[in-house]
């Protein structure tokens, strides 16, 4: 049954695809916050370390998106509309697990807006991969599989979109193993010799470290508007000597009760704004 529910998924998807087929070599990656706990308060990364594969939202019931995975919950009917109906009656380890294209070569990440480290995958992941641009939440109407993705990435190079938004979104179908499917774990080096690190070592998979995180309150000051002046006081009672980084977000979450939803708001400042060299 597992085959032919990923199988019918992905074909569903490649009668949506246009343009011809292409030879693409952009990385999927998997962004995420890996100071977070799971649901049964568990470290994210000793979790993941346990189960020995990557869980969608319907089985973990977190998300640093929306939380609207469960049966006719947004999520779910837009799975249905886009799967047309494939994963219905299956089983949600199967059900997609959401990263994104690095088409840009982000050294942070294809979608760095839904956390500070990445998990990039296997090149051999990408026949089981679908996408959408522009993100899901904006109800696209452009899909492809991997082999059909130029026409995305044309778009999506053509857009005028906030850098945060502008990612090409990948659903990785059926299940993702630590060990077969995840090429490195790439964390800010923020957490260097703290848990976290150790957590990620014990995962099995190389580590490695892009330049990190950090925006003063100053910087974030000039741009009220970009999530709203309440972001800007809420970094103002988190910041430490008058800066934040990933750390700092993540502690607010774990241990001072701030809530998840407000912390992502300032998050996004952080993504956006406060990373330590220029993009490619």
């Amino acid at each position: 049954m597992a085959k032919n529910v990923v199988e019918q998924a992905i074909e569903n998807v490649r009668l949506k695809s246009q343009g011809l087929d292409s030879l693409v070599t952009s990385v999927i990656t998997i962004n995420f916050h890996p100071d977070r706990f799971t649901a049964e308060n568990k470290p994210i990364l000793q979790a993941i370390a346990e189960d020995g594969y990557l869980k969608s939202q319907f089985e973990t019931g977190t998300s640093n998106g929306g939380l609207t995975a469960y049966v006719g919950g947004e999520r779910w009917l837009w799975e249905q509309s886009v799967f047309d109906g494939a994963y219905d009656d299956a089983s949600n380890n199967l059900r997609p697990k959401y990263g994104a294209l690095n088409f840009r070569n982000y050294e942070t990440g294809a979608s760095p807006r839904f956390g500070s480290s990445y998990f990039q995958l296997k090149p051999s992941i990408s026949e089981r991969t679908t996408f959408c641009y522009p993100d899901s939440y904006f109800e696209p109407e452009d899909f492809a599989v991997f082999n059909r993705v130029s026409p995305l990435i044309d778009k999506a190079l053509a857009s005028n979109s906030d850098l945060l938004d502008d990612y090409i979104e990948a659903h990785i179908h059926g299940e993702v193993s630590v060990k077969d499917d995840i090429e490195c774990l790439v964390l800010d080096p923020i957490f260097r010799a703290s848990p976290i690190e150790q957590q990620a070592v014990n995962l099995g998979v190389p580590v490695k470290w892009h330049n990190g995180y950090a925006l003063s309150l100053e910087e974030m000051s000039r741009y009220p508007d970009y999530r709203g002046q309440k972001y800007i006081e809420l970094a103002e009672e988190l910041a430490l000597n008058g800066n934040i980084n990933a750390k700092v977000l993540g502690l607010a979450v774990t241990r001072q009760g701030y809530d998840e939803q407000e912390v992502k708001k300032v998050w996004h400042y952080l993504a956006r704004f406060g990373y330590q060299s220029a993009r490619a």
